[in-house]
């Protein structure tokens, strides 16, 4: 053959080839992204959740320093639980289902990312509100303190005197022993939280912040929990959500992510069938982790994204499904919140 007809069909090949790649890694991408709308079987939606751990508590600071610590803020914005201590007595622990998710909607991109409902979006109102008016907060919360010291200070005379008249012998003696150092220790508690406060009056700068701790727990080898600590990645306490990422970035083996299409994703209507994977009954009172186990639930839509999944099978953070194994969304308060409505990368949630 001749050596310029050869050169001649490399080249025209070569260029071929070239022209060729762009269509050829269109349709790579294409094929990957229909990939990723595949339905999941049972075991892979009950793998995309996981129990996640929760610890919350207030902390009040003066000019940038924390000075005090409480449980919660109640419904007249009182301080609950105050300590000058940050110790247990100030945590509130709760559970919730998170979901393992990938930041982006078909690239693997899990790290170790969580979506968990926020439990803190109730209480920013309460907290906002209390910011704006703080000081008058704290002048009431020491004047409450103030009188209960004074009321258990007559309480600490009445036993005193009973301690008095009475010898160790007689019945009841002990027990009212031990119930006057309680009464004392609860008075010294009381006087001391009271000057605290009252000594805050001339700080500059007062504020309350809600600390909220994660961890994933996951199942050891032995049969046990272990827990890994998970950073705050959307810290906003005003958004329904929360995204979580695990400490050391990895997403344990056996989860299965979920990628999170902005676009044809489902929209179930009133009658169609449902599933809902959860870790069931983590928000009720007493639950007991250390027998959590993941679970799939079958429901139905009722029409205007909701669903018949009660809370109990159904924790705000769950993955909905539909019948086939598609995802359709999160259950939150029953209804079901879209995959679009987080944007892409989850771009609203660190807006």
């Amino acid at each position: 053959m001749n050596p310029m007809k050869r050169l001649t069909d490399k080249k025209t090949i070569r260029k071929r080839i070239l022209q060729s790649l762009p269509i050829a890694l269109a349709a790579i991408v294409v094929v990957i992204y229909g990939l990723s709308f595949l339905p999941r079987s049972a075991v892979r939606m009950e793998r995309s959740v996981a129990l996640v751990e929760g610890v919350t508590y207030y902390e009040l600071r003066a000019d940038g320093r924390p000075v005090a610590w409480f449980k919660r803020l109640g419904d007249s914005l009182t301080l609950d639980g105050l300590s000058l201590k940050a110790d247990s007595s100030v945590m509130t622990r709760f559970y919730a289902t998170g979901c393992w998710v990938d930041r982006y909607p078909f690239v693997p991109s899990c790290r170790g990312t969580l979506l968990v409902a926020n439990g803190d979006s109730a209480d920013a109102g309460r907290l906002s509100a209390a910011g704006g008016r703080l000081r008058t907060v704290l002048r009431r919360e020491a004047a409450r303190l103030a009188s209960a010291a004074e009321r258990l200070g007559r309480v600490t005379e009445e036993i005193d005197y009973y301690m008095r008249v009475h010898n160790v012998n007689d019945d009841g003696f002990n027990v009212m022993a031990a119930y006057s150092e309680e009464v004392k220790a609860a008075r010294l508690r009381a006087d001391s939280l009271s000057a605290a406060l009252a000594r805050l009056g001339s700080a500059g700068r007062l504020d309350v912040v809600r600390r909220t701790k994660y961890a994933v727990l996951l199942g050891d080898t032995a049969g046990g929990v272990r827990r890994v600590e998970c950073n705050v990645l959307t810290a906003d306490g005003r958004k329904p959500f929360r995204l979580l990422q695990t400490a050391d970035r990895r997403t344990p083996e056996g989860a299965s992510s979920l990628y999170l299409h902005q676009w044809l994703t489902p929209s179930p209507a009133a009658g169609d069938s449902l599933v809902v994977a959860s870790v069931p009954g983590c928000t009720l009172y007493g639950f007991n982790p250390a027998e959590a186990r993941a679970a799939v639930y079958a429901g139905t839509a009722r029409g205007a994204m909701r669903h018949d999944v009660p809370p109990l099978l159904a924790p705000d953070g769950s993955p909905v499904f539909t019948g086939d194994g598609r995802l359709a969304g999160f259950s939150l308060r029953g209804f079901i919140v879209k995959p679009s409505f987080f944007g892409f990368g989850f771009e609203r949630l660190f807006k």
